[in-house]
């Protein structure tokens, strides 16, 4: 059980947060120093709006009734495998510690990518073998808000063709961090000049990863 860190102040404003733990999601209204002394007190991930966000940056963070909160506690005693992660946002990348379940309920809510040594990979079939051998794990959240508007990208790796909805920015930074090649329409497009690319419902969008290991 979390333990969740009250204070007696009245002034400041509340946000829903949703808490999760082993025994699951707990909804409670909580005040910027709350979530942050929580977070702290746990050792908990902070997430906004699908984005990790730093504890100690809470009290400055732009929040609002809409803010979709979310608190996920650090393992406690060490008995669960945990693997090195990186979350990479629109801030940078963030390299954190996280168990198999901490991954799956990272990208859970679907705003989010698991990408296993460059390859983008179903998070309801991710087993521990996939990531016991995994050289690098790395998970994209998904751009909310902004209403930008989503093209049908193929991303084609070993494993297969995987068809998802990405708006052009996650075209981009997904790209980017795989070294992967775009083609639009048969063309290689570079992946910096996707914002400008002119781009609508009929386009073929297909992401092919770079090779990983050389030759």
């Amino acid at each position: 059980m979390t333990d969740i860190i009250s204070s007696n102040d009245t002034t400041e404003p509340t946000y829903t947060v949703t808490i999760a733990d082993a025994t699951g999601d707990t909804v409670v209204q909580m005040t910027k120093p709350e979530i942050e002394a929580t977070a702290t007190a746990n050792n908990a991930w902070v997430f906004v709006n699908d984005r990790l966000v730093n504890s100690s940056d809470i009290a400055e963070a732009n929040l609002d009734a809409s803010s979709a909160i979310r608190l996920m506690p650090g393992l406690v005693g060490g008995a669960e495998r945990t693997y090195r992660v990186t979350i990479a946002d629109a801030t940078g990348d963030t390299v954190v510690e996280m168990s198999e379940d901490d991954i799956l309920e990272a990208s859970a809510s679907g705003a989010s990518w698991v990408f296993i040594d460059n390859q983008l990979v179903n998070t309801s079939a991710i087993t521990t073998s996939q990531l016991d051998a995994a050289e690098a794990i790395r998970v994209m959240p998904g751009l909310v808000g902004g209403g930008e508007p989503t093209y049908t990208v193929t991303i084609a790796d070993a494993s297969g063709d995987t068809v998802v909805q990405m708006t052009k920015p996650e075209i981009e930074a997904t790209a980017t961090a795989n070294n992967a090649w775009v083609f639009v329409n048969d063309r290689l497009v570079n992946s910096s000049d996707i914002a400008e690319t002119n781009l609508d419902a009929s386009s073929a969008i297909r992401l092919m990863p770079g090779l990983v290991g050389g030759l």
